[in-house]
């Protein structure tokens, strides 16, 4: 999955790729997630080798040299009461590179994706407390379908 699925401007959109670790750990601690370094190497090789998963990041060529600046993952949901979609797990641009078209470019290389797969939508979850994501969401064709809350089990 390390194809180059887009490269304009000083962004390439990108396959992920194992050495893409460290970056993606840094990524999800910014946002604010809980997310322990050690598992990463093992979950990111199970979605690349899993057909119903993808991952992609974005890079940034610049000044300060080529890096991560953001991440999509992305996998086939299956349920019984609804089509196929789409389902966007997460969505990760550094604060420093917002505002320049990369999450978009990261949808896009979903709705890619998606289309390959024959699904007919996508869909995400986004936390309330993101109030410019529920502002930008929109702008790219997403519209809000429900309010929930979500409950977890910790299984032994």
């Amino acid at each position: 999955m390390t194809e180059i699925i887009s490269a304009e401007d000083d962004i390439v959109i990108r396959g992920v790729m194992v050495r893409d670790v460290v970056a993606l750990h840094g990524l999800c601690k910014e946002l604010g997630y809980d997310t322990p370094a050690t598992p990463l190497p093992k979950r990111l090789i199970d979605i690349v080798f899993d057909d119903n998963q993808a991952m992609y990041v974005a890079e940034l060529d610049d000044v300060d040299g080529r890096g991560v600046i953001g991440f999509v993952h992305v996998f086939a949901r299956y349920a019984v009461e609804i089509e196929p979609c789409a389902q966007i797990q997460a969505l990760v641009v550094s604060e420093r590179a917002r505002r320049r078209g990369v999450a978009e470019k990261l949808i896009k290389a979903v709705e890619a994706w998606a289309r390959l797969r024959g699904l007919g939508w996508m869909s995400l979850y986004c936390t309330t407390t993101r109030d410019a994501a529920h502002a930008f969401y929109p702008s790219l064709g997403f519209e809000a379908a429900a309010e929930a809350t979500r409950f977890n089990k910790q299984l032994d």
